[in-house]
């Protein structure tokens, strides 16, 4: 048997770690170039996408905006997108308008359409996303097919953008692939039905009048359902006034409860009133907060007694918003602190959120009566 060399296994290893060096530093020297050449590719559409939109703002000259729309491609969709978004966002009126008309005329929007139904998962999400800006109805397809994508970001990303585009018709179709997604949360929602803007309030109040269909569910935890609801409380929309009084006395469901008050509260909605300070007492903490506030927004004095009640909630969120209510009511504090009626009671928790409120609302300019 070959006795072991130490010297040559030692003279083998260095150089395999020679290798391995030069391998890296030629890796490393190639991405730089690489990357290089990216930032120059891009630098150099960036200067040229600036120099053909100029004149067409000043000018109403699109020529050199079709020329250079004309040359992009897959390799520099990413860059195109980058650009026209900021672009997009700085720019408002008929620059808008004559930006967005050009785009949609050239060979790159329909680059930007096709690209939904890429491979790359950026190219569909950064296409969808740039479609959305451009406001432009006729690529709803694209956007209605992307909500049925195997990727949530990609299905969620294809919502925003229909509601970025402002497509009614197609909120039946959002709507329902919403009601399906198991991810997302309440504020998601909500937050993405803001996004088609106060229009939407019209269509949503008619989908609620046919609750307990194929989408709005008042008997079930529904963040969906729960989300209209706050919508339209959000852009008090009044006219849902009384079919939300009605979902209040229908449902059992907490959420939903806590959505309905919030949006009669926004609405102040009065002949609520007697619906709504039943859920005071509660024993969902964030009923008896939405309460409170509605409450607040009712300016109903008759429920002072409740509110000092409530200062002294196990509930933190609840111990707050009371004290607000009655801070913004002009409940006189100081009277009721000392008061001897509350001798012997315990009520440090009442103290410590009273003191907090007054010292969040304590300014010079109130402390002298300005």
């Amino acid at each position: 048997m070959d006795s072991f060399d130490l010297i040559i296994f030692l003279i083998t290893v260095n150089i395999g770690f020679i290798f391995l060096v030069i391998i890296l530093f030629c890796y490393i020297i190639t991405g730089k170039i690489i990357s290089n050449y990216r930032d120059a590719r891009k630098k150099k559409l960036f200067g040229e996408l600036e120099d053909a939109f100029l004149p067409l703002i000043v000018s109403n000259d699109e020529s050199g905006v079709q020329k250079v729309l004309a040359n992009i491609g897959q390799k520099n969709l990413e860059n195109f997108i980058e650009f026209i978004s900021v672009y997009l966002s700085n720019i408002k009126g008929d620059d808008f308008d004559r930006i967005i008309n050009a785009v949609y005329k050239s060979p790159a929007f329909k680059i930007l359409c096709d690209s939904t139904t890429s491979g790359d998962l950026d190219t569909r999400l950064y296409s969808i996303y740039c479609l959305g800006l451009l406001k432009k109805p006729v690529c709803i397809d694209n956007l209605l097919n992307a909500l049925s994508d195997a990727n949530f970001f990609v299905r969620m990303a294809a919502v925003k953008a229909i509601a970025e585009i402002g497509c009614f018709s197609a909120l039946d179709q959002v709507l329902d692939a919403l009601s399906r997604e198991k991810l997302v949360t309440s504020y998601k929602l909500s937050e993405t039905l803001w996004s088609f803007g106060e229009e939407i309030c019209e269509p949503l109040l008619k989908i609620l009048k046919t609750r307990d269909g194929r989408i709005i569910k008042i008997h079930e935890e529904d963040l969906l359902t729960a989300s209209v609801i706050e919508i339209l409380g959000y852009f008090k929309y009044f006219d849902a006034s009384e079919e939300i009084h009605a979902v209040l006395k229908e449902t059992k469901i907490n959420l939903i409860i806590k959505n309905c008050i919030y949006s009669l509260g926004k609405m102040v909605y009065t002949d609520s009133l007697r619906d709504v300070e039943k859920y005071l007492d509660s024993r969902d903490p964030e009923v008896r907060v939405s309460a409170v506030k509605a409450i607040l927004e009712f300016r109903s004095v008759e429920k002072i007694d409740t509110l000092k009640y409530l200062l002294n909630d196990s509930d933190w969120n609840v111990r707050y918003n009371a004290a607000v209510a009655l801070y913004e009511m002009s409940f006189d504090f100081q009277g009721y602190m000392f008061s001897p009626e509350l001798a012997g009671q315990e009520m440090s928790r009442a103290y410590r959120t009273i003191v907090h409120v007054l010292t969040e609302k304590y300014t010079p300019e109130a402390e002298a009566g300005i």
